[in-house]
């Protein structure tokens, strides 16, 4: 009896030490910007948010983030990010702004060392994502640098400091919705798109979405903030909101549950941040205390500040400010933010 305790013992030992050291290397590959210290802070207590987020916090500042959702393994372009939304909070107030960016904005992108190359938004990410050594300048070659290179582009575009970055791919997001339960929200309008692209080759499939309140698996979450063909790039960003804004809400109640720890291989694979444990435990109880009836949301795609043109042999659409400069859509968010 004692040597199987022992046996016992040795496997659930093992068993502790090899949980430890892979959601170690799990934290770290989804937030690289974990040190050791940061890891036992989070286990043991004691976890305390530091740099620029702690510093809004003591000033009761307002805190910007970046929320970015990419096509990732298995896509055409797996590191563009076709969702770009920025929630800027003030945390005193229980106030929020969401700025739903239009992916086709055509801004300045700060990649190459000594300049910028103008680009389509979505394509900040994956430029940092290259990372190119003879084009990336040396701050973008790290393991943060494709969301560094983004939220520095978006914080350029409208002129607003962006206190951190949170990118997913479509796995990843999926695989979060159903290892809660699903998210519960209201579709405010029929939305049919019988050419919606399927997960095989180039075949399509048909979709519908009824009105009225429903609870969405991750497939479905997917496929209502994704189906393009249908509506406006407009419509879509609105969709793209409301399903965030309900998986924000599914979130604040969910707890470690088996699901959601069976899903962590796929969230480590497909989640990257430049926040650490410590910035996320802090941010948690600010997300809850903002009401989702209560945030201000608002999209760009269809400002007047913006204009379509079609530039280049291949005529790609994209959005430019009207008179050439970003300028009075920046003061604009500005009179937007909380």
């Amino acid at each position: 009896m004692r040597r199987l305790l022992q046996v016992i013992g040795a496997a659930v030992a093992l068993s502790v030490i090899f949980t430890i050291t892979w959601s170690a290397v799990a934290v770290h590959t989804v937030a690289p910007r974990t040190g050791a210290g940061d890891l036992l802070a989070a286990v043991f207590g004691g976890a305390q948010p530091h740099g620029v987020l702690a510093e809004r916090l003591r000033q009761n500042g307002r805190i910007n983030l970046l929320l970015l959702a990419r096509g990732g393994a298995g896509d055409d372009n797996p590191d563009y990010t076709d969702t770009i939304l920025v929630l800027s909070i003030r945390p005193g107030a229980h106030r929020a702004t969401m700025i739903s960016l239009p992916r086709y904005m055509w801004v300045e992108i700060p990649a190459p060392a000594g300049g910028t190359v103008r680009g389509k938004l979505y394509a900040a990410y994956a430029l940092g994502a290259s990372q190119d050594p003879n084009f990336l300048r040396a701050e973008w070659r790290t393991p943060t640098g494709q969301g560094d290179l983004a939220a520095a582009t978006v914080a350029a575009t409208l002129a607003q400091p962006i206190d951190a970055w949170v990118a997913i791919d479509l796995d990843a997001f999926a695989a979060v919705i159903d290892a809660i339960g699903g998210v519960r929200l209201t579709v405010p309008e029929t939305l049919d798109d019988p050419t919606y692209p399927s997960d095989v080759g180039e075949e399509t499939i048909h979709i519908h979405f009824d009105p009225g309140a429903q609870t969405l698996d991750g497939r479905r979450a997917l496929q209502y903030a994704r189906s393009r063909l249908s509506t406006t790039e407009a419509d879509r960003s609105r969709r793209q909101e409301i399903v965030l804004g309900a998986l924000l809400s599914s979130l604040e109640s969910a707890g470690l549950s088996p699901s959601l720890v069976g899903a962590a291989g796929r969230i480590k694979d497909g989640m990257r941040t430049d926040l650490t444990p410590a910035d996320a435990q802090t941010l948690k109880p600010i997300l809850r205390s903002v009401r989702q009836q209560d945030v201000v949301r608002i999209t760009l795609d269809d400002s007047p500040l913006l204009v379509l043109e079609k530039l280049g042999t291949e005529q790609q659409p994209v959005l430019v400010p009207v008179g050439g400069s970003y300028q009075p859509l920046q003061q604009f968010v500005a009179g937007q933010l909380p």
